[in-house]
């Protein structure tokens, strides 16, 4: 039997050639035959057609429609009919799909993609027979001829063959592009996959499941998976034909991916076989039955376009963490307080296991007469004699110290207690030795409360962490990484959630959801105190807040900034919190949605569970031990920040305590001046009130040098965004670009919000574009579409709620404050770390959150 190859376009239409030209080559096709155009031509002469085509090809669709009936109603020569006849025996008297195969279709500049018709599922002769005489005549349906004119093809240059093929029963089916057909990128392969028929799919009549694949140096990397609604099921009919299942009959999860990722992976390798066979970019039909997969049909990709340069996804620049720290500049008193207790005393030590010193706080900036200028452009790690031992004290602490016990520590129990009893005490009623000395009480804090922890815990975490990342990387998994250290309950989401169900008590007392709404504080001139004042005048808001003041009593001490005692804290500014109760209050929280009960970290975790490594009882044991203790590397970081803030409202209130004993001495103009001084020159005064003429003169001329300096360095960051931001080529559309934070894509309007005080402008739905982020931000979180910071990196804190929210994030844009218009719609891509236009009004908003497996 002759095989048919890409020379006989002529006589198989594209198709025909097409799949010939693959069977040839040792391609998986179902066995088939081509009924030629030469059939296509006798069939025309024998029922006299020939003057009908003569009229339909000079002038198009107005003799088109008779054309085609008269083709259906014409008889086939007997000859073509038992050769047709005899072919469907010799295919296995099984159902057939019946194919049209233009000589046009299927080329590389034309695909005429649906334009002639196919059969499926056809049983029985006189049903063959029909399906090939309405091939034929498809030839000449409307759409055809239009294309065909649009093309500027000349119809009657055009003939037309059939391929009859040995009908699949697919459990799966699809299409694959070997190059994106939208970014034109020839190193992706875009799968689009559906239970069922692949006629689903090819027609548009269900959302299918996406998949990107990339090619790497060694197999390839799936960096998109979308799943579709399935809303139905094509399949075949036991009397032929195809029936359209509705999804509400479907069996199964739509959360089930319809091709596990090892099938996606074979298809891709087959579909780069194809397209090297060819020698060009090739769209592909395929199909599974059971664990093998089918070629159904292959042409080239038209109208590729040129791959546009791929935006590289940045790597974590752990500059750009001290720059969302350093949002706001310390003053001289943070650097020889808050700052050398949170930095030197807890954090610094917490990596002594490695044998290296880091510079000190106040070391890592260029300083003059004690203002911060600027951080310096590396940090100066100097190795020590103990480096040498720094891998067995690794392995020790790692031996001794499982990260997952924690929470057990006593340090931190006690340490909160003596933060608990510091804050107790009546500040007026101290001398001024009993004030210095709960500065450096509070001071000694942050070490049992964080520092502790951290260094016991983090070399096993951090070790279980690598780990978990080569054994991704070996199961070609590294973009699981993030899904699998999410689902973490940290200090930081439970406070959120409070803030979230009090929200929900103003939401549904319509006294306080009224008081709330006649008080906005996206208003100029919103008097934060008039709102508690509203509250404090009715039953329901004296209840509420008493609620709130639980609430600080246990939270409060979230900081606006980490390293300045300057800006106050929750408790300190509950005004603040107000604010964001109204924006949290005004509508609805989103409705959950069904879903998969399982969460999608341990979805992702039971996917992986499935690889062929790990189905052996002490591999997989091992495998969870490490991914139970990587996942306590984000949790500690997170829950130790949040107990090592505890002290920053006592030492603030404090300090400025001192400093309104200073003012009544008339040392300094304000409490708040005090700020501007170090501790240890604020120690100089011993308690003598007024001080000496001298000091005092002193101490007033360092206040105004150090406040002039720092009024000249307003618009220079304390970190230079050249040292952290992302560089290079990015596309021409990008509005801002920085490091990916948490993926997914998302849009909404720019809601710029710049502190604390300007809370209350979120809205429902806003892309919040802030200038840094820490906690104390991220109740915002649960109402924002998006977020864009001008700092920060992917271990951020903002970054990590964010993923834990679903939300797309972008940290370290550098000026997206400034590039970002309020109320401009805009799109954040997470995952690539870019801002774009959004699309024009008139197309759907788009959300993608992070993928339920």
């Amino acid at each position: 039997m002759y095989v048919l190859g890409r020379e006989d376009l002529a006589l198989a239409g594209g198709k025909g050639a097409n799949l010939g030209a693959l069977i040839r080559a040792g391609f998986p096709v179902p066995d088939g035959v081509v009924v030629t155009t030469e059939a296509y031509d006798r069939f025309v002469a024998h029922a006299g057609l020939g003057p009908l085509l003569a009229a339909a090809a000079r002038e198009g669709v107005a003799h088109g429609e008779a054309l085609r009936r008269a083709f259906e109603a014409a008889t086939i020569p007997d000859d073509i009919a038992r050769a047709i006849t005899v072919a469907a025996q010799d295919l296995g008297r099984g159902p057939l799909a019946v194919r049209s195969s233009a000589t046009a279709e299927d080329l590389p500049e034309a695909a005429f993609a649906g334009q002639q018709d196919t059969f499926l599922n056809v049983i029985g002769v006189p049903a063959l027979l029909a399906a090939v005489r309405r091939c034929w005549a498809s030839l000449w349906t409307d759409r055809a001829i239009l294309y065909r004119e649009r093309q500027g093809l000349d119809h009657a240059a055009i003939k037309i063959a059939v391929v009859l093929q040995r009908m699949l029963d697919a459990d799966v089916a699809g299409v694959l592009f070997t190059a994106n057909p939208l970014t034109g990128a020839e190193d992706e392969t875009v799968i689009d996959a559906s239970p069922g028929l692949g006629e689903a799919v090819v027609s548009g009549l269900v959302t299918p499941d996406h998949f990107v694949l990339r090619k790497r140096l060694v197999g390839y990397r799936i960096v998109t998976r979308r799943f579709g609604r399935r809303e139905l099921l094509v399949r075949s009919q036991a009397g032929g034909g195809i029936e359209h299942l509705v999804s509400d009959a479907l069996p199964g999860s739509t959360h089930i991916p319809a091709l596990p990722d090892h099938a996606l992976r074979t298809l891709a390798r087959l579909g780069a076989r194809i397209a090297r066979h060819f020698g060009a970019p090739q769209d592909i039909e395929w199909a599974f039955v059971g664990s093998t997969p089918w070629i159904l049909q292959a042409r080239p990709i038209t109208a590729l376009p040129q791959p546009k340069p791929r935006a590289p996804i940045p790597k974590e620049n752990p500059v750009a963490q001290f720059a969302d720290m350093l949002s706001v500049r310390p003053y001289p008193m943070d650097l020889t307080t808050w700052g050398p207790g949170i930095y030197d005393r807890a954090v610094v030590p917490s990596f002594s296991h490695l044998g290296i010193t880091t510079p000190g706080f106040e070391e890592m900036f260029t300083v003059e007469d004690s203002v911060i200028v600027r951080m310096e452009s590396g940090l100066k790690l100097r190795p020590t004699p103990r480096l040498l031992l720094g891998p067995a004290r690794f392995l020790w602490l790692c031996a001794r110290h499982d990260p997952r016990a924690w929470r057990s520590l006593p340090d931190i129990d006690e340490a909160r207690a003596r933060a608990r009893a510091l804050e107790a005490r009546d500040l007026a009623s101290l001398s001024w030795d009993e004030l210095l000395a709960t500065v450096h009480e509070a001071l000694a804090l942050p070490r049992a409360l964080l520092g502790e922890a951290r260094t016991r815990f983090y070399p096993r975490a951090m070790l279980s962490l690598g780990l978990l990342k080569t054994s991704l990387w070996m199961f070609e998994h590294e973009d699981r990484l993030d899904l699998l250290l999410s689902g973490l309950d940290t200090r930081t989401l439970e406070a959120n959630r409070a803030l979230a169900a009090l929200a929900a008590k103003v939401r549904s007392t319509p006294s306080l959801a009224a008081t709330f709404a006649q008080q906005d504080p996206a208003d100029p001139q919103h008097d934060p105190a008039a709102l508690h004042a509203a509250l404090s005048a009715q039953p329901e808001g004296r209840a509420l807040l008493a609620d709130l003041r639980a609430f600080l009593d246990h939270y409060g001490h979230r900081e606006a900034v980490m390293f300045t005692l300057v800006e106050p804290t929750w408790k300190d500014a509950p005004e603040v919190v107000l604010g964001m109760l109204r924006s949290l209050s005004a509508v609805e929280p989103p409705e959950h949605r069904p879903g998969p009960t399982v969460p999608s970290w341990e979805a992702a975790r039971d996917d992986l569970l499935t690889h062929p490594v790990l189905r052996p009882a002490p591999l997989r044991a091992a495998f969870l031990q490490i991914l139970d203790e990587a996942r306590t590397l984000p949790e500690i970081r997170e829950d130790t920040h949040f107990y090592g803030t505890l002290p920053m409202p006592i030492l603030r209130r404090t300090l400025l305590e001192l400093g309104r004993r200073l003012q009544a001495a008339q040392v300094l103009d304000a409490p708040e001046d005090i700020f501007h001084l170090r501790l240890e020159e604020v120690e100089r005064v011993g308690g003598v009130l007024p001080p000496p003429a001298d000091l005092t003169a002193d101490l007033r001329a360092r206040v105004a040098r150090r406040r002039a300096l720092r009024d000249a360095l307003t618009d220079t960051p304390v970190v230079d965004p050249a040292l952290y931001r992302h560089s290079a080529h990015v596309p021409s559309d990008v509005l801002v670009s920085g490091t990916p934070g948490s993926p997914g894509i998302a849009d909404g309007p720019a809601c710029v919000v710049r502190s604390v005080q300007e809370f209350g402008k979120l809205r429902p739905g806003d892309v919040l574009v802030a200038p840094f982020t820490n906690p104390a931000w991220t109740p915002l979180f649960q109402r924002a579409a998006a977020v864009v910071v001008d700092t920060g990196a992917q271990s951020s804190h903002a970054a990590i709620v964010a993923r834990e929210y679903g939300i797309p994030a972008v940290m370290g844009t550098g000026d997206g404050t400034r590039r970002l218009k309020e109320g401009v719609r805009i799109r954040v891509d997470g995952l690539r770390g870019l801002v774009l236009p959004a699309p024009p009004a008139d197309e759907p908003a788009h959300h993608s959150r992070r993928p339920i497996l």
